[in-house]
């Protein structure tokens, strides 16, 4: 994931940690306990996906862990913290999946709601098209429960939030500026930026429109949220950071040639998180880059290497990067991979179960359909 500053990255149109400025083509992005009920949808269920558990091995030794140095705040957690279920072994938690909106296609699908059963089944929870139709200056951000969406309408130049289905809107002018995609911090709150490169404000918000707090000014490029958290990244750090003002510096020891791309996921209490890296190429093109993913200790630095799930990915040609992602309370991760390439035009996703030491214990297939999309959570 590419988090510069008014760039385009195939992430998913929920854009839950975007990192693109509104008026760039659509990027796309677990709750646990999303409502079951919602709006009836022929899509109902769909078959159990292809799913694997595997003894795949953790990355060669020398490889996977370096020591690097991390803030100095302990376990500070963020205003809200959603709540990681514990998961032992290879067991899934329950995951909620955002579906985008289909527009020109012979079904021309709305955006779905999707939650995985334990038999492993996706079913539509929810259904609507909360943007009505209209023009978006960026991409759908979904909250994490998955009952609302927030945009900023191309025209009216205007950050909107509603519930799924478009009703309950409320609007938030923003002068004309140019704003960094909306992005939850949880169900209930919202971030969003004005500004251009380097001098953008930060700006929270309530989903009723309510509460607006300036959280930063002079901010260098739109952050990625997660979890509650706010990160930036260079090309050797991390930075996270929450609204009560806690900060936290992280500089990982990765092996030479890499540099970080972005953050896929950062816990409830800013202690781990999961972060893609890339070698460089000439000309920038990601289709001859090598992805290597890190679960990150944000206090000592330490990086554990994600073992890919495909031996071409030690290739580099664009193949795996981790573009979302939750942190389990037993420690362990689900990653959203993206199987794809630059060059093939749409993401290719699959759910990776990690255990803490980066071995892969089981994967899963996403919803068929819309190939944009992501967790939520």
């Amino acid at each position: 994931m590419n988090l510069g500053p008014f760039t385009y990255t195939t992430r998913p149109a929920s854009a839950r940690r975007s990192g693109a400025i509104a008026g760039t083509a659509a990027l796309l992005l677990l709750a646990f306990g999303a409502a079951a009920c919602g709006t009836a949808d022929p899509k109902a269920a769909v078959p159990a996906p292809a799913e694997s558990a595997t003894a795949t091995a953790a990355p060669s030794a020398g490889d996977t862990s370096a020591a690097g140095t991390g803030g100095s705040v302990q376990d500070a957690a963020p205003a809200v913290a959603p709540a990681r279920p514990a998961a032992g072994s290879t067991q899934w938690p329950q995951l909620t999946w955002y579906t985008a909106e289909e527009h020109g296609q012979k079904q021309n699908d709305p955006a779905r709601i999707w939650r995985r059963t334990p038999a492993g089944t996706w079913q539509v929870v929810r259904s609507g098209r909360p943007e009505n139709g209209k023009a978006l200056n960026g991409p759908l951000a979904v909250s994490p429960d998955g009952r609302r969406a927030a945009w900023v309408e191309g025209s009216a130049r205007q950050l909107v939030i509603s519930a799924f289905d478009g009703t309950k809107r409320h609007v938030i002018p923003t002068q004309g500026q140019q704003t960094c995609a909306p992005s939850w911090l949880d169900s209930g709150r919202v971030l969003y930026g004005l500004g251009r490169e380097k001098e953008l404000t930060l700006i929270a918000v309530n989903a009723d429109g309510t509460g607006q707090k300036v959280l930063a000014t002079h901010y260098p490029k739109c952050p990625t949220v997660s979890g509650g958290w706010i990160a930036q990244v260079g090309a050797q750090t991390v930075a996270i950071g929450d609204e009560r003002g806690v900060r936290r510096a992280i500089s990982p020891r990765l092996p030479a040639g890499l540099v970080i791309g972005g953050v896929a996921a950062i816990s409830g209490n800013g202690r781990t998180l999961v972060i893609s890296a890339h070698t460089t190429s000439p000309g920038g093109c990601g289709c001859s880059e090598r992805f290597r993913n890190y679960r990150l200790d944000a206090v000592s630095g330490a990086a554990i290497e994600l073992a890919p799930l495909d031996s071409a990915w030690k290739q580099a040609t664009g193949h795996g990067e981790a573009v979302d992602g939750v942190v389990l309370a037993d420690g362990g991760l689900v990653v959203q991979i993206n199987a794809a390439t630059p060059a093939d035009g749409a993401p290719a996703y699959r759910l990776v179960r990690y255990a803490a030491s980066g071995r892969v214990l089981a994967t899963a297939s996403v919803p068929a359909g819309q190939p944009w999309g992501g967790l939520l959570g």
